[in-house]
């Protein structure tokens, strides 16, 4: 009985992964934890989404899902935006499919393939704000932060496009080693998934450029 339960929870789990959400501004996300088990998720949204977040940081994959992803990839209209985000435990198997396709790649560092767009945030920090959203963190908190607080927004975003650069990021935070003033209170950042957010922004600009 127990067993059941806990395939039950998976089987459920697994299937909220494969949905669509609307990130607003015409822009939806798709997380995909393996894509074997993704193939008519893929199928049907890849090429027939507007605007899209390709989710495949944490990703299992072996030769042959790769070659359905390749074919879903392939049969997205190339005039429509697609962001894959990417990270150091992507698989192997994927690269050469998310490689050939039209997609901007957003990533952290060191992050397979190499990212077009490379997100200053760290691969542990990338993990904890990835499983925060499986642990019930509302994707609209994970994905909002500094970046609107610090006025580093849209605007700024397509100036810098404009200019060349797509990996254009926010002041870097304060060093969280160096020493605080005496009586200071201790403050906790808050969690932020800066791939997506990076994502989310980057087709804000985009929106902009094309009006």
């Amino acid at each position: 009985m127990k067993s059941f339960f806990f395939l039950f929870v998976f089987l459920l789990i697994s299937a909220r992964a494969t949905e669509l959400t609307d990130l607003g501004s015409g822009l939806a996300y798709l997380r995909i934890h393996s894509v074997a088990g993704s193939e008519a998720a893929l199928r049907k949204a890849v090429p027939g989404a507007g605007a899209l977040v390709l989710d495949l940081r944490y990703a299992t994959a072996g030769d042959e899902s790769a070659a359905a992803l390749k074919t879903a990839l392939a049969s997205r209209p190339a005039n429509t935006p697609l962001f894959i985000l990417v990270s150091p435990a992507t698989p192997p198997a994927l690269v050469s499919a998310i490689v050939q396709s039209s997609a901007l790649t957003l990533g952290a560092p060191g992050s397979a393939p190499g990212p077009k767009v490379v997100v200053q945030t760290d691969a542990a920090n990338d993990r904890r704000a990835y499983d925060a959203l499986e642990a019930g963190t509302p994707l609209e908190k994970l994905i909002s932060g500094k970046i609107e607080k610090e006025r580093f927004d849209e605007a700024t975003l397509v100036h810098e496009f404009k200019n060349g650069n797509p990996d254009a990021a926010p002041t870097p935070p304060a060093d969280p080693t160096a020493p605080k003033p005496v009586g200071a209170p201790e403050k906790t950042a808050p969690l932020v998934d800066r791939v997506l957010q990076r994502a989310v922004h980057l087709h804000r600009a985009l929106q902009v450029l094309r009006r």
